[in-house]
């Protein structure tokens, strides 16, 4: 099982929007995923689901992570109704946030890799939501993970974000608390190519990170927010912006995919 997670020091970034563009991407491609909404927000599963999850959710999996707590709260999205590939969801939960310490010991961050080696569902890609933060519940995600993406935006702060983040993995890979662990790489989101700011961040961004700043760039479009309003899978937007949004996320997953060869 390989297991991606999309995280970012901030909000506001557009993290959950490019975990739903690669759920998106991944039933257009056949690819059988599971979401793990570990954000206390849980906007990720309000965009799957269409409304907050009811039934058992990331929470309980955390406190309790035997194999019927974690396939109990395994549930199908709308989305996969009629694809060929399924799209499950772990539903967030406000209540992830009581096990998000901000020093969480070697045991606490361990808890998801523990419950994903219990559960019993088969898939090709697992992409955790993490929250806005390098607190506990990232550090959970990074643990049980084979691949960081980090996402950000070309803004004045998205240098010291970026870095902060590769290193909290580094630094985690190095001290045997996620051994599997590389980093994929920097998704730059809500790019807008007209903006000489935005210009000059993404040059700052390659120049400091080089290959880890992943192609292509998400522009800033409202095709991806009018899909996630309208909670559809991004490659069944009809809006003029769609065709676009629904290649470069094509192309991210086909990233994401194929570092697997990388392990």
């Amino acid at each position: 099982m390989f297991i991606v997670s999309v995280c970012s020091l901030k909000g506001g970034v557009g993290k959950t929007s490019v975990t739903l563009g690669l759920a998106s991407a991944a039933l257009h491609q056949g690819v059988n995923a599971l979401v793990i909404d570990l954000d206390p927000q849980a906007d990720a599963t309000l965009g799957l689901l269409g409304e907050p999850g009811s039934s058992t959710d990331v929470a309980e999996v955390l406190s309790s992570p035997r194999t019927e707590t974690v396939d109990r709260a395994i549930i199908p999205a709308p989305w996969s109704k009629d694809s060929s590939s399924h799209l499950d969801i772990i539903p967030g939960s406000h209540r992830s946030v009581l096990v998000d310490s901000p020093a969480p010991k070697g045991r606490e961050v361990r808890r998801l890799h523990d419950a994903l080696e219990k559960r019993t569902h088969r898939y090709d890609v697992v992409i955790v939501d993490c929250p806005p933060s390098l607190n506990g519940l990232t550090q959970m995600a990074l643990s049980a993970s084979d691949r960081s993406l980090v996402v950000c935006e070309p803004g004045f702060f998205a240098v010291t974000a970026a870095d902060r983040a590769l290193k909290l993995a580094q630094e985690m890979h190095e001290g045997d608390l996620a051994p599997r662990l590389k980093p994929l790489g920097l998704v730059v989101n809500r790019y807008r190519p007209r903006s000489v700011e935005h210009q000059y961040r993404l040059a700052e961004l390659r120049d400091l990170f080089g290959d880890l700043v992943l192609e292509p760039v998400i522009e800033e479009r409202v095709g991806l927010q009018q899909a996630q309003g309208g909670a559809v899978p991004l490659h069944e937007y009809q809006g003029a912006s769609g065709e676009r949004l629904t290649q470069d996320f094509d192309a991210l997953l086909t990233r994401v995919m194929d570092s697997r060869q990388d392990s």
